[in-house]
């Protein structure tokens, strides 16, 4: 549905001191009847004090009941007070189905369906246009790039309205291909990428709209010579769309591309700058190297960034502009010296710092991320990197900032007082899930997740959603596995950068030879660190206490001999079947990632100690984990993966019951080699197979190296490595080394991506079994 547009409430000055006077409505709908409604659905009150946040407030609530087609306010100051005014335009009763009039193609029941409105219920215009549009686009994916459907809307004045949708099919013509002249500098895959124009097999593509209609087609041109233009070809031509029938229904539409040279940076001066040396703002600004490819995208980013630079040194310049100029060379004029001509502007001191448009999102979620304040100095460097942060939030679909006069005139020092001024658009932050997955450890499961990370535990009136918490809930259910876990994090406890944390969770897990059931609840709290000798923050250190309550059950009966000595899973049960488990965890991590999903650079890291005194299980653990990205080849996003993991674990009192002891080998940590089967052995004889008894020190090396092969497709080259040892430290590992190779596919299908792995070993411990093929939904392991 097209978002109605709420109009600002006009307030004059910071706030008014007064109290409202009088709430009117005004319907701009002609339709009459009682507004009291209206009223009685906002919090502005007469003779309570007038307060412009609780009119926009009212404003947004008014537009999201749906019942209202638009709806803006208006307050005016007068000798008795602030007089508030709601303008409102109701939506209409539709009174009956919508007929159809043209349609030849597809029947009046189907267009009605995908039309999806119904009688007897509220429309606005913006309603029936968006019927109209999912009209249109059934017909083109149906071939009929030309479809028109209009909606003729008869409207009563009680309130009612028909609706007929009049449609003209056009001619049916079958895109069959989109061809392209003159490409040869350029990747022709990149233009089709531009263009959403995909392959059938590429999964991307059946997520997106091909370019099938005219309006779609003519956008098309503008995006391909905007791949051009970054590409350094700043003089490209495209005409087009062009068709071309082929056969009776068919068409080609051709694009004709005329290149023009390749550009590449000369020098590089900046013009313009009285209060900055120009040297000191190219030292802090990132600026293409010379004879590096004058893509626009570069040359435009290179102007903010001096602009940025501008506005951040000890004046803080607000309001700079950059424009760049282009100046071909004499001796070869594709090579272009670039001229940064700035305008400057003032030094200004904030008044305020305002911020706009969040509904839900409590103001201190959005300001606690702005590294300004009123009294500090404009800088341009600092309020750039605030928005850089609320984007990295994800509450937001768009953030932007400006400076507003605040009416204040000057300081003594010269200094222009003005507002900064956050304007933000708030985007769904929830997601809910459920989905059935398998994998080659855990067999087939269903599952369903309901995430919020813009979450607030005290805000059920607002759908819990806005205090800038993290919130999970998830279910996982199988003939193997089960899981039930929930969590809440607060990532700015008492208004400080400590990140505490919650959850609750019961586990169970069914091995063919025993089962295990983790019930428990951790809390964990952590802090940005800084080192030594830049003393920025990196990384985070952190404490963790939970509680497990651990039931071991269902074992098989019998004895085996681990190394000398004679075991049974019975006698496990026994002194370890129904247990608990306090652990403190101390931690540090640092996670450098440039995404979490699917990383292409940066890396992951995180040292721990366990120790579990005074349960049922007294023992102490140490573990280190390390996973590094690196795009090797950035331009055709190759990426290397390189991991280590290792651990140990003792008891203080008592052995390592073997549900706590290390194992290795699976999808997640040995590709090649049976779930669990890289460790040592518990046989039945000297010569018989065993079964997987665990060890105490364990070490993992992971490399893998993935290509693109089409936007959601990749394709993968592995190879790891490890084993586990006997003892604690026990870094003897010729009994259960392993080594594998092979190739994997990725299909990064967003919330659902499969790791489909062909693993063979190289070196494998003599009881280990292969699993030349495995499979996971999931992200990195």
């Amino acid at each position: 549905m097209k978002r109605i547009l709420a109009l600002c409430v006009l307030a004059c000055g910071a706030s008014y001191a007064a109290d409202v006077s009088d709430v009117k409505v005004r319907v701009l709908d002609g339709f009459g009847g009682d507004t009291g409604s209206v009223v009685s659905f906002c919090q502005t009150r007469a003779g309570a004090p007038y307060d412009p946040a609780t009119v926009s407030r009212d404003v947004s609530a008014l537009s999201q009941s749906g019942d209202y087609e638009q709806v803006n306010a208006d307050a005016t100051e007068t000798s008795s007070g602030v007089e508030v005014v709601f303008y409102v335009k109701r939506k209409m009763v539709l009174r009956e189905s919508p007929a159809v009039e043209g349609a030849e193609f597809f029947s009046e029941s189907r267009i009605a369906a995908e039309a999806a409105l119904k009688k007897g219920y509220r429309y606005g215009q913006s309603d029936f246009a968006t019927a109209a549009s999912n009209i249109r686009r059934l017909y083109n994916k149906k071939h009929f790039p030309d479809a028109k459907v209009t909606p003729v809307v008869s409207a009563g004045a009680d309130g009612t309205c028909s609706l007929k949708f009049m449609v003209d099919e056009g001619r049916r013509m079958k895109l069959r291909d989109i061809l392209f002249t003159g490409v040869g500098s350029v990747d022709e895959g990149d233009l089709r990428k531009a263009i959403n124009d995909y392959p059938w097999w590429n999964p991307f593509g059946w997520f997106v709209d091909a370019p099938v209609t005219a309006n779609q087609q003519e956008e098309c041109v503008e995006k391909i010579a905007k791949v051009y233009r970054d590409a350094g070809y700043l003089d490209v031509k495209v005409e087009g769309p062009l068709r071309q029938g082929v056969g009776e229904d068919g068409m080609d539409v051709l694009f004709k591309v005329v290149e023009g040279p390749l550009y590449r940076v000369g020098r590089i001066s900046v013009e313009g700058l009285t209060r900055y040396p120009a040297a000191a703002v190219l030292a802090k600004s990132e600026v293409p190297e010379p004879g590096s490819v004058a893509g626009e995208t570069v040359l435009q980013d290179a102007a903010h960034s001096i602009e940025i630079a501008v506005g951040s040194g000890d004046l803080g310049l607000a309001d700079s502009r950059v424009d760049v100029r282009r100046i071909g060379q004499d001796s070869d004029p594709t090579v272009v010296d670039l001229v940064f001509k700035v305008t400057e502007g003032v030094p200004v001191v904030l008044n305020d710092v305002k911020i706009r448009g969040n509904d839900y999102t409590k103001d201190r979620v959005i300001r606690r991320e702005i590294s300004l304040a009123p009294g500090d100095r404009m800088l341009a460097d600092r309020a750039d990197r605030s928005r850089k942060r609320l984007e990295q939030l994800d509450y937001f679909s768009r953030v932007s900032y400006k400076l507003e006069p605040a009416g204040l005139g000057k300081d003594a020092q010269g200094n222009e007082y003005r507002d900064l001024v956050y304007e933000v658009e708030e985007k769904n932050t929830g997601s809910f899930m459920v989905g059935v997955g398998a994998s080659s450890v855990d067999s087939v499961f269903v599952s369903a997740e309901l995430q919020q990370n813009n979450f607030d535990i005290f805000a059920p009136h607002k759908y819990f959603r806005g205090g800038g918490q993290r919130g999970r809930v998830y279910v996982q259910a199988g003939p193997r596995i089960q899981s039930y876990e929930a969590s809440v994090t607060e990532p700015h406890l008492f208004g400080r950068f400590l990140e505490f944390e919650v959850e609750g969770y019961r586990r169970n897990r069914w091995y063919d030879e025993y089962d295990i059931i983790r019930s428990g609840a951790a809390a964990s709290l952590s802090y940005p660190v800084k080192f030594w000798p830049s003393w920025e923050p990196f990384g985070r250190f952190g404490v963790r206490l939970s509680g497990e309550y651990i039931e071991f059950d269902d074992v098989d009966r019998g004895t085996w001999i681990y190394g000398e000595r004679e075991v049974s899973l019975t006698e496990e049960e026994r002194l370890y079947g129904d247990a608990v488990e306090p652990v403190l965890r101390v931690f540090w991590g640092h996670d450098s990632r440039d995404d979490r999903r699917m990383p292409k650079s940066g890396s992951r890291t995180q040292v721990f100690a366990d120790v579990a005194p005074g349960g049922d299980n007294e023992y102490w653990r140490l573990g280190f984990l390390h996973r590094s990205y690196f795009n090797v080849w950035k331009r055709y996003g190759h990426v290397l993966m390189a991991g280590v993991r290792a651990e140990t674990i003792d008891g203080l009192s008592d052995e390592v019951p073997i549900y706590n002891r290390m194992f290795l080998g699976g999808p997640k940590s040995i590709r090649g080699i049976e779930y669990r089967h890289v460790a040592p052995f518990a046989k039945r004889d000297e010569g018989g197979h065993g079964i997987p008894w665990g060890g105490q020190t364990l070490f993992c090396a992971n490399f893998e190296y993935t290509v693109p092969i089409v936007k959601m497709l990749r394709l993968a080259a592995f190879t790891d490595l490890g084993s586990v040892g006997v003892d604690e430290f026990d870094v003897d590992f010729s009994d259960t080394f392993a080594w594998t190779v092979g190739v994997g596919v990725r299909l990064d299908i967003p919330m659902f991506p499969i790791r489909l792995d062909f693993g063979v070993p190289v070196e494998k411990p003599d009881d280990a079994d292969k699993e030349v093929f495995s499979f996971t939904v999931g992200y990195d392991f």
